[in-house]
């Protein structure tokens, strides 16, 4: 696990090169820790899914479709406890197979996010500087809806707050993984972790198809990247990149799917 004292020096950088603030992400913190009201699931239920199990996380980059259709013909998320990211919530929704935990800061296509977790999903909500207004409106929802199993937990960036857990990573896609590992799974399988220079159709719910990604977002994608290569030379977990084409994670061995066999726990 990534202690906070060794994500905060990353955590600055990236605030400094997209100019972000530290205040309104700690206050964003604050306000969901407020929300959630100490009504957020055991960190137990996490462990429970994750620790020493064989995890897919699933990206919503432009690979995920090929990917799940190559996952579901060899039986790959048998047994598995799977991740979604956000907007990839969707597409695992469309081939009916259910998350056992969605990774959200609620700018994917959240009605499916909502029925994922009706349906059983536990829900990681991250708060950020700039979506407390989605935060005030969803996550009340979210509570309400929970039962025992599905339950919500808070995430962020800056320092966490009850309720609230930081164990680091920047997008969506890599705060999965960064998540994964700090509940020490036995190994994670990455899965529409493109992180290139195109944006899939499920990242945004207005977008019908992939489409050239902003500078911007060329910059996340390429931060996020050299995350994932820094939380690998740290992990004990068994780390291991599905997504085929061109994406190349240095530090994160390349395995196609349909070579792909889960190793003994």
């Amino acid at each position: 696990m990534v202690a906070l004292e060794a994500w905060w020096p990353r955590y600055l950088e990236i605030v400094a090169r997209f100019g972000y603030s530290i205040e309104e992400d700690q206050r964003a913190a604050d306000l969901l820790s407020d929300i959630l009201d100490g009504q957020t699931i055991r960190l137990s239920c996490i462990s429970n899914l994750v620790t020493d199990k064989n995890v897919l996380i699933f990206g919503a980059g432009p690979s995920l479709p090929r990917n799940l259709e190559e996952i579901i013909k060899n039986n790959i998320a048998q047994g598995a406890t799977l991740i979604s990211a956000d907007g990839a919530t969707t597409a695992l929704l469309e081939q009916d197979l259910q998350p056992d935990l969605v990774v959200t800061d609620l700018d994917g296509t959240v009605p499916d996010i909502l029925q994922a977790h009706q349906d059983g999903s536990i829900v990681l909500v991250h708060a950020h500087g700039d979506n407390t207004s989605s935060l005030e409106h969803y996550v009340p929802i979210l509570l309400h809806d929970q039962v025992e199993g599905n339950g919500v937990l808070g995430s962020t960036q800056a320092r966490p707050r009850p309720g609230v857990i930081n164990t680091g990573g920047f997008t969506d896609g890599d705060r999965c993984v960064f998540l994964a590992e700090a509940f020490r799974a036995n190994i994670i399988g990455l899965v529409g972790m493109d992180l290139g220079v195109f944006v899939g159709r499920y990242s945004k719910p207005n977008l019908s198809a992939d489409i050239l990604a902003s500078k911007t977002k060329r910059e996340k994608l390429s931060v996020a990247k050299t995350l994932l290569e820094w939380l690998a030379s740290l992990s004990q977990c068994k780390i291991i990149n599905l997504t085929g084409g061109t994406t190349q994670i240095p530090g994160i061995p390349d395995q196609d799917i349909t070579e792909f066999a889960w190793e003994a726990q």
